[in-house]
């Protein structure tokens, strides 16, 4: 059971179950088709998998200092068997995308893999750009819905909102990993003035999308995100938590 765990863990499913249905609900709530939404999610959460299985073998160094706890540098998984596990995820993702994928579209995936696995350069030469590139990738995601629908513009303003907040996100991390992280110019900054500066891109974002709202279940949806902003917020800096 602490094995099965610690793959779930080391595949990131929190993370890659979210963006699953990120992609899933909104092709199917255009088309109504259930299984061209099926078709094209499955890839995109194989892909998921790989990015992270990849990023915790290039960082198992950082991370025993950073987060000791995860499964590999707490050796509950060796890098042999994250490696094979890597591969069979790769190949499962090309596979769906060849079986499922019209060529029109595959692109997308296939630039999402690209940089997926160009993470660890980014961060080894440019390591003060990492939360930018993390942003610019996540952003992918609704950067391929937009591209699919061109009709329906208010994506666009999702695809930045997904890279303001991906960014302000990426940025904490970085604050809380600093200890184990190369030096940048990032480092010139104290902790708390790239903090303001994460949570105000942050807000930013989600001011984008109140210029969007149409409906009232919108306007309840962006309430329950700023919600959560103002909480962070709150125990970030007046709690440092």
């Amino acid at each position: 059971m602490k094995r099965f765990l610690a793959i779930l863990q080391l595949l990131r499913i929190d993370a890659c179950i979210p963006a699953f249905f990120a992609l899933l609900v909104p092709v199917f709530l255009r088309t109504r088709n259930l299984a061209l939404s099926f078709g094209r999610a499955p890839p995109l959460l194989f892909i998921c998998f790989c990015t992270f299985i990849a990023n915790s073998l290039d960082d198992i160094e950082k991370d025993r200092i950073n987060h000791p706890e995860r499964p590999l540098p707490s050796c509950q998984l060796t890098p042999t068997f994250a490696a094979v596990l890597y591969f069979i995820c790769l190949f499962s993702a090309l596979f769906l995308v060849r079986r499922f994928v019209s060529e029109r579209q595959d692109f997308w995936y296939y630039g999402l893999i690209a940089l997926s696995i160009s993470y660890r350069y980014v961060v080894e030469c440019f390591p003060g750009l990492k939360a930018f590139y993390v942003a610019a990738t996540a952003s992918f995601l609704p950067l391929m819905i937009a591209a699919w629908y061109p009709g329906d513009a208010r994506l666009y303003l999702v695809v930045a909102f997904a890279f303001l907040v991906i960014t302000g996100t990426e940025m904490c991390m970085d604050i809380r990993d600093r200890a184990g992280d190369p030096i940048s110019f990032m480092h010139k900054f104290g902790p708390k003035a790239v903090a303001i500066f994460a949570f105000s891109l942050e807000a930013l974002g989600l001011l984008l999308l109140l210029t969007q709202i149409r409906k009232p279940s919108e306007l309840v949806d962006l309430l329950a995100m700023a919600s959560v902003l103002a909480v962070a917020c709150l125990y970030w800096f007046r709690r440092a938590n």
